[in-house]
């Protein structure tokens, strides 16, 4: 399991993106009309696509939302609100439905000591498909030496039960959610029965499938995709596994080939139970039925696409293209590209039919883990940026419509 290293690695390429906890994302409602922002202030930013307006879903305060979730079965979406200490633990869950804009918060549910002094934690939620459970996340903002050595390293997670609307901590393996912020996914299985988890270990992360009574199954990774997935010798003992997690590493930094493979940071699609993301060298599929994560080929259209990034980076060697998105209908995608050794930024917008390109955008990049910057919505037709500005203070969003023109541009507040 050593080459699964790679996939950790896609959130630390760059040794200026201090990891230091999950950063926030935007959220599309399933009719692609509205979209949900969380904001470093405790509040979410919900925009109107029709009405050109803004307004603010959930008001500013001490909770820390970095992802809220959607509702599979009703209009309204939810959020958390957790704190993380040595010794206690407490989260709860909130509610707000689209319809009217009314917020709920669930009963506040503590584990460990009562009295224990507790931190704000930022949270992440993901809502099961059949709407029965919600998974909430919680991770402080630390840098990741001092996430390590804490006690509750990398985070904590808790499943609330919709019906009988509890709250309970498991004691399983943790869900994947560092491999899901990384390829822009959930790591519930769709068919509602578990999640995917990953093992945090010396010799490399280890995956499991995790079923909702407990029971964990190993996942065995073939020879195919272990050779995909393979990293430079240097990088394959334990002593590697802290620059695998973007602490400074005296074995200096990960070679171009390598870096290759990784980006663009791929999107992971669910297709029943196997969850599959897209790296240079083919598809990887974790097959939660088969118990097996295994490479796919290329298709032609993918080789053509990579091909072509390569050039364009090849030609402008100053920049690395690190995300793509592609409109539903028309000719035209983004490109989100990072300097070389830099946290600046750019858009391109790509013309595919005519093989051209021009800046869109400029902006810088979080000093934080890799997460996804360009986010389409669910009919195509729009396409989200979220950048900061150039002091790397102020989170920006824009709207481009497939035609490539910004709509847009939405202050976000400060930044994370």
């Amino acid at each position: 399991m050593r080459s699964t290293f790679v996939i950790m690695a896609l959130v630390v390429i760059s040794p200026l993106m201090a990891g230091c906890g999950p950063a926030p994302q935007p959220l599309w409602s399933n009719d692609s009309r509205h979209f949900f922002f969380p904001k470093s202030d405790g509040s979410i930013l919900q925009f109107d696509l029709e009405q050109r307006a803004t307004r603010t879903f959930l008001n500013p305060g001490a909770q820390r939302p970095c992802l809220v979730a959607l509702s599979p079965r009703e209009p309204a979406i939810c959020f958390a609100n957790a704190g993380l200490g040595s010794e206690g633990r407490s989260a709860q869950v909130g509610f707000g439905m689209l319809t009217d804009g009314k917020i709920g918060w669930s009963d506040p549910t503590n584990w460990g000591d009562m009295n224990g002094v507790r931190q704000v934690a930022v949270t992440s939620c993901f809502w099961s498909a059949a709407g029965e459970r919600i998974l909430v996340w919680s991770q402080h903002k630390l840098a990741v030496p001092d996430l390590i050595k804490s006690s509750t390293p990398f985070g904590s997670f808790a499943v609330f039960d919709v019906k009988s609307k509890k709250l309970t901590e498991l004691t399983t393996t943790p869900p994947a959610v560092i491999l899901a912020q990384a390829i822009h996914v959930s790591p519930l299985c769709p068919s509602g029965q578990g999640y995917l988890g990953m093992k945090l270990a010396d010799n490399g992360p280890k995956f499991v499938f995790v079923s909702w009574d407990g029971w964990e199954y190993p996942l065995a990774v073939s020879d195919e995709a272990a050779e995909s997935l393979d990293l430079r010798k240097e990088m394959q003992t334990g002593t590697a596994f802290a620059a695998i997690l973007n602490v400074k590493s005296t074995e200096g930094a990960v070679d171009e080939k390598w870096i290759r493979n990784c980006f663009p940071l791929p999107q992971g699609v669910w297709t029943d139970d196997v969850l599959r993301f897209t790296l240079r060298t083919g598809t990887i599929a974790i097959d939660i039925k088969k118990r097996r994560i295994e490479k796919e080929p290329l298709t032609p259209s993918q080789q053509q696409e990579f091909a072509a990034i390569t050039t364009a980076d090849d030609a402008d060697s100053g920049w690395r293209t690190i995300q793509t998105a592609a409109f539903r209908e028309g000719d035209f995608a983004l490109h989100c590209r990072q300097r070389a050794d830099s946290l600046q930024a750019r858009v391109d917008l790509i013309d595919r039919k005519l093989a051209r390109r021009r800046v869109l955008l400029e902006g810088t990049l979080p000093a934080n883990f890799f997460v996804h910057h360009l986010f389409p919505a669910p009919d195509g037709r729009h396409i989200l940026v979220s950048l900061l500005d150039a002091t790397g203070k102020q989170a920006e969003l824009h709207l481009i419509q497939s035609d490539g023109q910004i709509t847009e541009k939405i202050e976000a507040g400060a930044s994370y």
